[in-house]
């Protein structure tokens, strides 16, 4: 049903018609595996501060929506199932240099951070791999499967509402403010 509304599995081998669907070793530089909303956050983050590595780079999915919008900002999007070592390997994982996991444990189906490294790490030994903890717990289980670098987003959120109270207890609340609405009003998320 997909394929009628126009976007291809990894089963369609035609990558030159649109020039992102995808297909055997199309991986670019840069991959990143799933997209929800931290990565929606820092693909804005890329075409705000350096538009141009976003030709380096290429997201795999299976949301039609995310697929359709990346491929309509032209972005080299793979339309697939991360959690599945065929797409991996379809997709060209084996070629990146960098991978990025950037979906929480919570939201993945049928797989968790600590298995797609593994996953990655053996089709990839070269590729530097950033990984997603949900939990401290984890941190240490992602870089014995392979991470080089493990996010936990509960630690940057700790440190930026650190910086709200520091601005709240000298007065400067409202700066704080304007600059996050400055940052919030330049952003074209994917995902808002």
């Amino acid at each position: 049903p997909l394929k009628r509304i126009g976007i291809r599995d990894l089963d369609h081998g035609h990558a030159h018609d649109a020039g992102h669907e995808g297909g055997h070793g199309e991986a670019r530089r840069v991959v990143i595996l799933g997209f929800f909303r931290a990565a929606s956050a820092l693909l804005s983050e890329i075409e705000r501060r350096n538009p141009v590595f976003l030709d380096q780079l290429t997201v795999i999915d299976f949301n039609p929506n995310v697929f359709r919008t990346l491929a309509d900002r032209g972005l080299h999007v793979i339309y697939g199932d991360i959690s599945n070592v065929d797409t991996l390997v379809h997709a060209g994982v084996g070629k990146a240099e960098l991978i990025i996991l950037s979906i929480p444990d919570a939201l993945l189906k049928g797989a968790n951070n600590e298995k797609l490294v593994r996953h990655v790490r053996t089709l990839n030994p070269t590729a530097k791999i950033v990984a997603t903890a949900d939990l401290l717990a984890d941190v240490a289980d992602l870089y014995a499967a392979g991470a080089d670098y493990v996010t936990v987003t509960r630690i940057s959120d700790a440190q930026e509402l650190y910086t709200v109270i520091e601005a709240a207890a000298a007065g400067l609340l409202d700066d704080k403010r304007a600059e996050m609405d400055a940052q919030l009003a330049e952003r074209k998320e994917v995902l808002p």
